[in-house]
């Protein structure tokens, strides 16, 4: 599984965030308190076609992490109110193709295998799940792309 490697400006998302582990599968449930009602409090997405999923600061102590579900907007666009925004910063992507009965195990193979041998390395900020207008479900489409932020590493003579 090879990544394709994607420069994105900075954007930001505006959505519900979740704080934990996900023990008892509480992403799931976070989609789907956010799908319909909260979703449609963000008047002015840039694609409603496409929603994301961002997550960061790990605790590597507790395992606890941040996650959130929502949509892009346009830059400086307000936060409804009951909602969260999270600003992702300019990055370069190392951007894997998978699919949502997987992501876990993708998840494991980018940072157990793919990073350690790549040439690259994780550099700070958010990663994200992209699911664009393929990602259907309730169809059986569950394609997806895990956005990992990453630079190259120094290559020595």
């Amino acid at each position: 599984m090879e990544p394709e490697f994607i420069s994105r400006p900075a954007f930001t998302v505006i959505g519900i965030k979740y704080r934990g582990r996900n023990d008892n599968n509480e992403i799931p449930a976070l989609w789907e308190a956010f799908f319909p009602d909260k979703a449609t409090l963000i008047e002015h997405k840039v694609d409603p076609r496409v929603s994301y999923g961002v997550e960061d600061n790990m605790d590597m102590t507790t395992g606890e992490f941040d996650y959130m579900a929502g949509y892009e907007v346009p830059a400086g666009w307000p936060t409804p109110a009951g909602l969260e925004r999270w600003e992702i910063p300019a990055q370069t992507y190392a951007v894997f193709n998978t699919t949502l009965p997987v992501i876990r195990q993708t998840f494991d193979y980018v940072y157990s295998e793919w990073l350690p041998q790549s040439g690259y390395r994780r550099v700070p900020g958010p990663e994200f799940e992209l699911y664009d207008q393929d990602f259907d479900p309730g169809r059986g489409k569950l394609t997806m792309y895990l956005y990992v932020p990453v630079e190259k590493t120094a290559v020595r003579d």
